[in-house]
């Protein structure tokens, strides 16, 4: 199984000079907020997993929900936008006992894939912006990746 990467939006196609339009103002918060939920979660998961496989394939929702977050936050910065509050470690115990067999965590993935992905995709033709349309089409295909890697784990 191999680690997803992080995408860069520094391409000379992104254009800021456009302010943002309150549907991309929407699908990055409310993106933001789902990944900061998810972050906590899969924080949790990561003191429980034992599986190997399982574990790098929550170590890659993981970082792909704090690459997701880190992008929508500098794509704020730059509006001088107000940056969502989101889920913190203050919502999650991850010391708490273990709740749940590896198994339920690839389940768990699936399931939230999917809901992402319908985030992105209902987002992606709604965006405008380069940098935002580049950032969700990058949210789709790393999903998609993410996805591929749920169904080889449930296939196995």
């Amino acid at each position: 199984m191999y680690t997803l990467k992080p995408i860069n939006l520094t391409s000379s196609k992104t254009n800021t000079t456009e302010p943002l339009t309150s549907a991309e103002m929407g699908k990055l918060w409310a993106t933001y907020m789902g990944n900061s939920m998810a972050k906590c979660i899969l924080s949790y998961f990561l003191q429980h997993v034992e599986d190997e496989d399982i574990k790098t394939l929550v170590e890659n929702a993981y970082n792909l929900s704090v690459d997701f977050m880190g992008t929508i936050k500098g794509i704020f910065e730059k509006e001088n936008f107000p940056i969502p509050k989101g889920f913190g470690k203050e919502d999650v115990n991850p010391n708490a006992p273990r709740l749940f067999r590896d198994e339920f965590y690839v389940h768990y993935l699936k399931y939230t894939s999917k809901a992402g992905g319908s985030i992105y995709n209902v987002a992606f033709p709604l965006v405008y912006r380069n940098d935002v349309k580049e950032f969700f089409d990058y949210c789709i295909d790393s999903t998609k990746a993410l996805m591929k890697q749920v169904n080889e784990i449930l296939n196995e």
